[in-house]
């Protein structure tokens, strides 16, 4: 059964999905699910339980794995990402994901960074799930209003 908390982050993620298929990226028999959002859309209680500062000039980056099953349910797997993000000027953001691992067996990887108001932020992640030795690679962009 999923926490409360652990709900919440997922319909973030998932419901800004449904507006864009840029949101998901199937390969090699895997799903990678990522987004980047400000930190407000967070809920405070939400927020607190992953300790993450609730910000105007904060952004969060949020990548979940899943591996593809014909016959049931898609599972969630751990993964090695390697992610870099940049502004549109070529500055680098500092990135640091880290892995949660719900009760429920949700896995995903969260990863905090500075905006600016109207700041695109380039992201580039190599994905290597699990027991596998293919990687996936993404890229997308996010624009941050701080106003």
């Amino acid at each position: 059964m999923l926490s409360i908390n652990n709900y919440i982050l997922l319909l973030v993620m998932f419901t800004y999905q449904v507006y864009s298929s840029e949101h998901s990226k199937q390969e090699n028999g895997f799903e990678v699910n990522y987004i980047a959002l400000s930190t407000m859309v967070l809920s405070p209680e939400v927020a607190k339980s992953y300790q993450i500062g609730r910000s105007k000039n904060k952004g969060f980056v949020n990548i979940a794995v899943l591996k593809l099953n014909e016959e049931t349910v898609s599972t969630p797997v751990e993964a090695t990402i390697h992610l870099s993000a940049k502004n549109l000027y070529g500055q680098n953001k500092s990135v640091t994901l880290k892995k949660i691992s719900e009760n429920d067996g949700a896995i995903y990887y969260i990863g905090i960074f500075s905006v600016s108001s109207k700041e695109t932020i380039n992201f580039k992640a190599q994905i290597q799930p699990q027991n596998s030795k293919n990687v996936i690679n993404i890229k997308f962009n996010q624009e941050f209003y701080t106003d």
